[in-house]
């Protein structure tokens, strides 16, 4: 048994002091939650975060190793909504993975977030990614902790169908946050440090981890 964990750079901990960002010897941190959860439970950790990820990488590495049928613990960090994900079509066989965000200057993200981007088609395929995460993780019978970034996933007042709520009915008993609200907006209400590129630093990170590891068994959803 170990854990692994999935998700951008909040669970990969860009901006904590041990992260390493570079291409050539990209490292995770070992001081994210996620980590110090795996430490408390003394089972190996192994992070499979990728920062600036949207969540169709996530969900792809998710499937990866859920493919494997380990019996591994899952945490499972979800980014926000608007990031589009693809594979470089000409490193297909590399799966060199890029996405858009909408403060790229890029001409590719300008004219995505112009001319194709809608909150509706997100919300629904974010949901889409979540349900079906979920669904492999109780056939493979892998425990997971599921967090997510984006209170838009389960908004309701705009671009909102049956497919929609049907959907955010399903993943809501699979999710969790940090009393009531994701990780980034708990880190602001308690007054911890945030970098620049508002990313809560090594306190927040151990003030969660003393949430989860305190509250193990609501945290963690066992397959039924």
């Amino acid at each position: 048994m170990q854990v692994k964990s999935f998700g951008c750079s909040f669970i990969y901990g860009s901006d904590l002091s041990d992260a390493n960002l570079t291409r050539t010897y990209p490292s995770p941190s070992r001081l994210t939650w996620p980590s110090l959860v795996a430490k408390h439970i003394n089972l190996p950790y192994m992070c499979y975060a990728h920062p600036a990820s949207g969540n169709l990488r996530i969900l792809e590495q998710l499937l990866t190793h859920a493919a494997c049928n380990d019996q591994s613990l899952f945490i499972v960090g979800w980014s926000w909504i608007d990031r589009f994900d693809y594979v470089h079509p000409r490193a297909i066989q590399n799966h060199e993975w890029r996405s858009l965000m909408p403060g790229d200057d890029a001409d590719l993200a300008q004219t995505y977030f112009k001319k194709l981007h809608s909150q509706y088609r997100d919300k629904l395929s974010t949901l889409s990614y979540i349900k079906l995460a979920i669904d492999t993780l109780k056939q493979k019978n892998c425990p997971f902790i599921m967090t997510y970034m984006d209170d838009l996933i389960f908004e309701t007042e705009y671009h909102c169908t049956p497919a929609i709520t049907d959907m955010q009915d399903y993943i809501r008993p699979y999710m969790s946050n940090f009393e009531g609200v994701s990780m980034l907006d708990w880190s602001r209400k308690h007054g911890y440090e945030i970098s620049d590129a508002w990313h809560p630093l090594e306190p927040a990170h151990e003030g969660v981890a003393k949430i989860v590891i305190n509250n193990l068994d609501s945290y963690i959803k066992q397959p039924v």
